[in-house]
């Protein structure tokens, strides 16, 4: 019996020391857990969480600020907002700071500059005249924007003959560095250059936007009168105002200079140059072929812009008063019209005495280092008579 009671109570003994001991291991993983969930909730709290957007990309040249590409911070707060370089494509680093606590930490991230947009082709004009012969180059003047503000070249697709009559369609194409591309149709009309051609519009061979208004040519706004464009018979302004205050200014700086300048010819009628053509046709038996003399209708002093200076003779070559007028009269809106080594360009022969007033503007253009560029070369127009 006491042995059997021995037995009992040693096995109570033992099933009590298995609880204890089970009870203690629940306690301790308990605190385990506890210890772990502290500990984690520490470590958790002395890090940054910063939720980014998934799709951090931005066009070039657009402002964008870090705040954009931040959804939400965990446990902290953006200190101040910074603006992301979008000036140019590629990935760029985005360095906020971030308060945590009473401590400011640095974070990074980045952000995709990208250019998905193409180029815009502004054309002053998309349907444009031209006459027969002028170059592809000098289209409608194009003006090219991109976001990525960078210069993009402009080049031209499709098929042009310059000396087939009639409509042609080429594009304008632009391309940025990103590869998006641009392209805009233009209509081309060539048109050739007749004695009877309608009132219309049209491109030089030099890009100037040229008139023909009542028969009468005007380029950039200048009226001019050559072999190849003329005017009625009936126009008679008579001398331009503003031509002979001009030339009163030249005379008298050439005057304080010791020199004297006088007009000889102005304004010439239709009938009068009529008469004059005939005269030196006749002299020089050289028909319509005269560079002594234009036909009626197709000489400047019709126009009550031009002047002859001094003197219509070869003599007044070379003297001191043709070489001032011939380096000088730019300053007052003056050309030189028909210079010696231009006699091919213009159909003319060489007239030292003869000036025609165009206004300092253009003037200032045509002259320099004592070199004359006439209207028929800086207008790209041709003077020939036309059949």
């Amino acid at each position: 019996m006491f042995r059997r009671n021995k037995y009992i109570f040693s096995y109570q003994k033992k099933r009590q020391a298995a609880t204890i001991k089970k009870i203690l291991t629940i306690i301790f993983s308990v605190l385990a857990v506890i210890v772990a969930v502290f500990v984690g909730f520490a470590i958790y709290n002395s890090k940054i969480h910063i939720d980014l957007l998934k799709d951090r990309q931005v066009q070039v040249n657009t402002p964008a600020t870090a705040n954009q590409f931040i959804e939400g911070i965990g446990n902290g707060r953006l200190v101040e907002d910074v603006d992301i370089d979008t000036s140019s494509v590629g990935t760029k680093d985005c360095n906020v700071k971030i308060k945590v606590g009473e401590e400011i930490r640095d974070y990074s991230f980045t952000v995709d500059v990208i250019d998905t947009q193409a180029p815009i082709i502004n054309l002053s004009e998309t349907k444009v005249n031209v006459l027969s012969g002028t170059p592809l180059d000098y289209l409608p003047k194009a003006d090219v924007t991109d976001n990525s503000n960078e210069e993009i070249p402009i080049k031209v697709e499709g098929e042009y003959n310059p000396n087939t009559l009639g409509p042609q369609v080429v594009s304008v194409v632009a391309t940025d560095s990103s590869g998006n591309s641009a392209k805009q149709d233009i209509t081309i009309n060539v048109i050739g250059l007749t004695k009877e051609m309608p009132d219309t519009d049209f491109l030089t061979t030099t890009g100037h936007k040229a008139e023909l208004k009542n028969g009468m040519l005007y380029v950039d706004g200048i009226l001019v009168v050559n072999k190849s464009f003329g005017l009625a018979s009936d126009y008679a302004p008579g001398l331009d105002g503003e031509t002979l205050e001009a030339f009163i200014k030249m005379a008298n700086a050439a005057w304080n200079d010791g020199l004297y300048l006088e007009i000889v010819t102005d304004f010439r009628t239709y009938r009068e140059q009529e008469l004059l053509f005939e005269y030196w046709a006749y002299v020089a038996n050289e028909g319509e072929d005269t560079m002594s003399a234009v036909k009626a209708g197709f000489s400047e002093h019709q126009t009550g812009l031009a002047l002859d200076i001094n003197s219509t003779q070869a003599t007044f070559a070379g003297t001191v008063e043709a070489l001032w007028l011939e380096q000088n009269c730019h300053k007052y809106g003056f050309i030189l019209r028909y210079p010696e080594d231009k006699v091919d360009v213009t159909g003319c022969s060489w007239e030292p005495w003869h000036v025609r007033y165009v206004g300092t503007d253009l003037s200032s253009k045509l002259y320099k280092d004592g070199k004359w560029t006439t209207l028929e070369e800086y207008f790209g127009i041709p003077s020939h008579y036309l059949k």
